[in-house]
């Protein structure tokens, strides 16, 4: 798996590619500045050792100082390969717009969000492997500061990669700074050959839905089924991976250090186990997480092929105790606005005040009891040439603890008072949820092209969102990628999420639906 090339990676790379104008090799520190004459003993000139070449000066310190590549260690007989550390990478070059009803294009909203990754994978031998995977994004059409400029308006849904984001994020103004995260820092090795252990920041996603996911609980962030590629961060964890190949079952085990919350005492840490069976043509998954002071979250997945259909389904059981909501209140009496007091600034003073309004407008409460959230799926494949297929899919997703209008959306999107705990995020704002995809990889004679058309509905508030996708292959390394998405249904609903105005306190707010969206890309893989 090559991905994102960073830019420190892609100067290793050049600097380790042998360009033409240095061909002649590197000269030792002896060959520069002269390497001290020894005198080997006439009782060890005899030896095999004495006649075989001198190391340089240079390799002599490499291995004191790291060891020796071709040697085995005192602790193990493995060897390291010739070539141990691999450096690759990616670069994501991004342009997007979207449209909202009645704009002309001169406003159209516009940004380039671009996506840098650069990994060094490390393999001393066949049973360790160190990997760091570091990403950076920018996008410079935003403003440098975050009182400067407005809020972007492009609804979230299509066009991005870094998951699905929460809708109060709408509201926060995002900067043109660079942004470097670490997306994978882990070691792996295994003992004796039967339990393998990987020790870092990793991905581990559970469940076999294709759109949603509701059981992935060792990410932070949920995914955004529209994105092209995943690129949400890793999970800091310990998972321990003990197979059974003569079943094909696998039992892991999981320790998280890491959290949606900061887990500074041994008592934050959350642990999960999972194990995988296959039956037949069927696989069967089960998993569960446990944390103190939470009620455990458990989840189940299976996939079965029956000629040529897969079926696929996945069930999450949250308690509706753990999530806040949030409802309108159109008989609610907002508090008093007051004067400003004269060391509060006028921004302050503003904000202060809608978050009170907001607050008691748009009350939040829990439900109670189990709450079951399902996926059911199936995929059709169709060939209809000796190397090509066409693939076709449906899936349903019901969502117990979204909402059946879009009523209560401004509460989840304008600032309050108090956070909101583990609220809804787009992809998991309605009850019910349909999509339908279908998908036409290297078509006939079109082998560097890949078409894909998908559509995703929220059948509780009514609107829908449709994608074209088209990705070709510029060169061996480059591909070019864009996108075309409409935006239809309901005009409040979650993805054209427009409202006509909003009367909060002294302020009223009001932003015209979604039309459309654009897009284009450049990826280079090395």
């Amino acid at each position: 798996m090559k991905r994102v090339l960073s830019g420190f990676a892609l100067a290793t790379a050049l600097a380790t590619s042998a360009p033409a104008f240095a061909d002649e090799p590197r000269p030792s520190e002896g060959d520069l500045f002269g390497a001290p004459q020894t005198e080997t003993p006439a009782s060890e000139s005899s030896t095999p050792a004495a006649q075989a070449p001198a190391q340089s000066n240079e390799q002599s310190r490499d291995n004191l100082m790291l060891g020796d590549a071709n040697a085995a260690t005192v602790f193990s007989a493995d060897t390291a390969p010739p070539d141990p550390l691999t450096i690759g990478g990616l670069i994501y070059l991004r342009s997007q717009s979207s449209a909202r009803q009645g704009q002309s294009p001169h406003d159209w909203s516009f940004s380039t969000p671009t996506l840098v990754d650069g990994y060094f994978d490390a393999r001393p031998n066949d049973r360790v492997r160190g990997f760091l995977l570091a990403r950076l994004s920018y996008d410079p059409t935003l403003p440098q500061t975050a009182n400067e400029g407005t809020v972007n308006g492009q609804v979230a849904g299509t066009g991005s990669s870094q998951g699905s984001p929460s809708l109060s994020s709408l509201f926060q103004q995002q900067t043109r700074a660079p942004r470097v995260i670490i997306d994978q820092l882990w070691l792996r090795f295994d003992i004796k050959h039967r339990v393998f252990v990987t020790a870092g920041k990793q991905h581990v996603r559970w469940g076999t839905a294709r759109f949603w996911a509701p059981g992935d609980f060792l990410h932070i962030r949920r995914r955004n089924p529209l994105d092209v590629f995943d690129a949400r961060a890793g999970t800091t964890m310990l998972k321990l991976h003990m197979p059974v190949e003569s079943k094909g079952w696998n039992f892991y085990a999981y320790a998280l250090t890491e959290g949606a919350g900061p887990t500074t005492t041994v008592g934050t840490l959350a642990g999960a186990a999972r194990a995988e069976f296959v039956l037949g043509q069927s696989e069967l998954g089960l998993g569960g997480l446990l944390q103190e002071g939470r009620k455990p979250k458990t989840q189940a997945d299976f996939s079965i092929g029956i000629g040529p259909f897969d079926l696929y389904g996945e069930v999450a059981i949250r308690y509706g105790s753990e999530v806040d909501r949030v409802r309108y209140d159109e008989n609610a009496t907002l508090p008093m606005t007051t004067d400003r007091p004269p060391w509060q600034s006028e921004a302050d003073w503003r904000s202060q005040n809608l978050s009170a309004a907001v607050q008691t407008l748009f009350p939040s409460y829990r439900k109670n009891g189990v709450q079951p959230q399902t996926v059911g799926g199936l995929t059709y494949s169709l060939q209809y040439a000796d190397k090509d297929v066409l693939t076709l899919g449906a899936e349903y997703f019901y969502n117990p603890l979204g909402y059946d209008t879009p009523k209560a959306y401004p509460g989840l999107v304008l600032p309050r008072t108090a956070v909101l705990a583990d609220p809804a995020t787009f992809f998991f704002l309605g009850r019910h949820y349909a999509a339908l995809f279908a998908s036409l990889p290297a078509p006939f004679n079109l082998d560097l092209h890949t078409f894909t058309v998908s559509t995703i509905g929220n059948l509780s508030d009514q609107s829908f969102i449709s994608r074209f996708d088209y990705a070709y292959t510029l060169l061996t390394h480059m591909r070019l990628e864009a996108f075309a998405s409409v935006r239809y249904g309901r005009e409040q609903g979650e993805f054209r999420f427009g409202t006509s105005g909003i009367n909060v306190g002294t302020q009223t707010f009001s932003l015209k639906p979604s039309l459309f969206d654009l897009g284009v890309a450049l990826r280079v893989s090395i």
